[in-house]
């Protein structure tokens, strides 16, 4: 391989005919004599074109039907067939490599007389970029070896897992519940399609069912948690929350806070039928709620503990139910781990904007340092997070997406350039994902996730599988 031409930071690469060089791999331009080794990786590979080269392709379609004789005494046509596959690498300047050190500043160019070009295996790219404290194998590259990103990297950052349906989305969000929770972060997740519940395999993981092992009091969740669920999950109007709100120490001085208690005091201290049909109405809701109970209660703090996970699962709850118990689980965690009461932890959040409302990680997202509430979401349509959260994002593993749409808006938040994005993200396979952000020190890499070691579930259910796998068994 030879070094053709550089325009800012792309530089382009000529392969020759066997030379094989897919996109999105790695490619280091050596120049031993002045000590430089640029890091480039290739996002896309053309055709070189030459003067002549298409009158040459025309010639030799007139010589196979034999509409002309071949005359080439020079033998220029040998010299010709290799041009025509000899392709251009389209290669992105990631960094270079200064006294043993990867560095993102480029200040000298190679010779393009004496430089040579080796191909550099992704996985030896990551090693190159900088140390792992907190080793975690994530998947293989082209050529099977391991890949390995940086847990402590997503300590203290936003995370997004996108893609298109059925790419493993979900699966990669599995794999990192797992190596999380293995490193010895508590780690909760949000589970909207029972999809998490083949983690429990696993003898750390928990999983809580809204009631049946998971069970909320109004008295554990004191007024503040409980007047969030209700101005901002049931409407309650204003008027009626400050009635609300100043009817609970009455509540109090009853005893033990009930929702039954509650309507009891509200039908006789209120006068006004308004307020009161609204307080009692919405009262009466989180009382059919099947995860509140008076008596029964799972405290949020033998939920989170270290090196354990929460497995949460939202499925099978109306759509009032599913908002009223992240509401409530939200609510209770800031309130913990504002007070210290609770040790900072992870939180995977499912297709989040489907009960989760965009003010709520407005507040968490700006603030989530000083709480210690670390958020991976994953969802297959990234603008339906807030521009604002969006524009936050400190790590993104990218599957497989082709609308433009999507892939401009991920190239306008990513530290990587539009063009990478949009050629690589397009052909990615099944299963392969491409990582930007700080769990790979900025440098984007591609990677083919590995195999859960537990049972998976959530994979797509395809109506001609279920018909080949019946007739096996009949």
């Amino acid at each position: 391989m030879l070094v053709y031409r550089k325009s800012g930071r792309v530089l382009e690469v000529i392969a020759l005919p066997g030379e094989e060089v897919s996109k999105g791999e790695y490619l280091m331009v050596v120049d031993e004599a002045r000590g430089i080794k640029l890091l480039t990786q290739v996002i896309d590979v053309d055709y070189i074109e030459v003067p002549g080269l298409l009158e040459e392709l025309l010639r030799e379609g007139l010589l196979r039907e034999g509409r002309v004789e071949a005359y080439d005494p020079l033998n220029v046509s040998r010299a010709i067939r290799v041009l025509r596959d000899t392709r251009v690498l389209t290669c992105v300047i990631r960094g270079a490599i200064v006294d043993g050190r990867f560095t993102c500043v480029v200040h000298e160019l190679p010779s393009r007389i004496s430089s040579k070009v080796l191909r550099v295996p992704t996985s030896e790219v990551v090693k190159i970029i900088g140390s792992c404290d907190l080793e975690t194998e994530l998947g293989v590259d082209e050529e099977g070896n391991t890949i390995s990103i940086d847990a402590s990297k997503l300590d203290g950052s936003l995370t997004l897992i996108t893609g298109m349906k059925g790419v493993g989305k979900s699966h990669l969000a599995k794999l990192l519940v797992l190596q999380l929770v293995r490193h010895g972060a508590p780690v909760m997740v949000l589970d909207l399609n029972g999809e998490y519940v083949g983690l429990a395999e696993d003898e750390n993981i928990d999983i809580y069912v809204p009631g049946k092992n998971l069970f909320f009091s109004p008295s554990y969740l004191g007024r503040e948690v409980f007047l969030n669920v209700m101005m901002h999950v049931l409407d309650l109007p204003g008027v009626s929350a400050n009635v609300f709100n100043e009817l609970w120490p009455v509540f109090e001085r009853r005893g033990e806070v009930t929702i039954r208690g509650m309507i009891d005091v509200v039908n006789r201290a209120v006068t006004n039928m308004m307020i009161r049909d609204a307080i009692v109405s919405r009262l009466m809701i989180l009382a059919s709620a099947r995860f509140m109970s008076d008596d029964a209660c799972t405290p949020l703090e033998k939920l989170v503990s270290r090196g354990r996970g929460a497995i949460i699962q939202l499925k099978g709850l109306s759509s009032v139910e599913k908002k009223v118990l992240v509401e409530i689980i939200l609510s209770k965690l800031v309130n913990l781990l504002e007070g210290g009461v609770l040790p900072p932890l992870f939180l995977f959040a499912e297709e989040a904007h489907m009960y989760i409302r965009d003010t709520y990680w407005e507040d968490i997202i700006t603030r989530m340092r000083h709480y210690g509430l670390y958020v991976v979401f994953i969802t297959n349509q990234p603008d339906s997070i807030d521009n604002k959260v969006f524009r936050q994002m400190d790590n993104i593993f990218v599957f497989r997406f082709l609308n433009d749409h999507d892939l401009e808006m991920l190239s306008k938040v990513s530290n990587v350039d539009s063009q990478t994005i949009k050629s690589l993200v397009r052909e990615l396979s099944l299963g392969q994902c491409l990582v930007i952000g700080r769990v790979v020190n900025d440098i984007p890499i591609l990677v083919r996730v590995s195999q859960l070691p537990v049972k998976a579930l959530g994979a797509s259910r395809r109506v001609f599988s279920h018909v080949a796998s019946s007739a096996l068994q009949s």
